[in-house]
């Protein structure tokens, strides 16, 4: 018997639309991976600048003085949202611009919100639109720092957080004692 030998020059086209399948299904997986790759990029990057905003806020917080209550300086706070009176050795009243190189002790800074956040002086920082920043300040208990405490401890915990289109992103804790300022040379 004589044996044809039959050469194959082409795909069948069930190969064609299979190899076709998985090329695309690659290609989708490839581009999925590069997109949560870049997600994780941007979220890197805003986590960076949300410890950023945390850490020079605190940093410039921790340079003040605790008001020890208990050592008998009062320093009585009415804050209307604008407008801020103190009491105390001197009475000062301080419209909310923003500007905190007004601020003379670490209390001041309780309850302060920023958006978009801003240096000492009260200017803009370049490109942090949509951030906001928040401090909360406790007096907390000596024996246990992150319990509050309803008396004046002269301990205070101070809380700064950074937040991005709402969501928040960062925070820095820090505690000061008003014995700090004491043993400063």
């Amino acid at each position: 018997g004589a044996m044809m030998s039959h050469k194959r020059s082409a795909f069948a086209m069930i190969e064609v639309v299979m190899a076709t399948a998985i090329i695309g299904g690659l290609a989708v997986g490839a581009m999925s991976l590069v997109a949560t790759a870049a997600g994780h990029k941007a979220n890197a990057a805003n986590l960076a600048r949300g410890q950023m905003l945390c850490r020079s806020l605190a940093e410039e917080i921790s340079t003040r003085p605790v008001t020890d209550w208990s050592k008998g300086s009062l320093n009585l706070e009415l804050d209307l949202g604008i407008l801020k009176i103190s009491g105390g050795s001197g009475i000062t009243i301080r419209v909310g611009t923003g500007n905190r190189s007004t601020f003379t002790t670490i209390d001041a800074y309780h309850n302060y919100t920023e958006s978009p956040p801003k240096d000492e002086d009260g200017n803009t920082l370049a490109g942090y639109s949509g951030w906001t920043r928040t401090v909360r300040l406790l007096p907390v208990q000596l024996s246990s720092p992150n319990t509050a405490s309803g008396t004046e401890t002269g301990l205070r915990k101070v809380e700064v957080t950074a937040s991005y289109q709402g969501k928040k992103v960062a925070t820095t804790t820090i505690l000061r004692s008003s014995e700090w300022e004491r043993v400063q040379p």
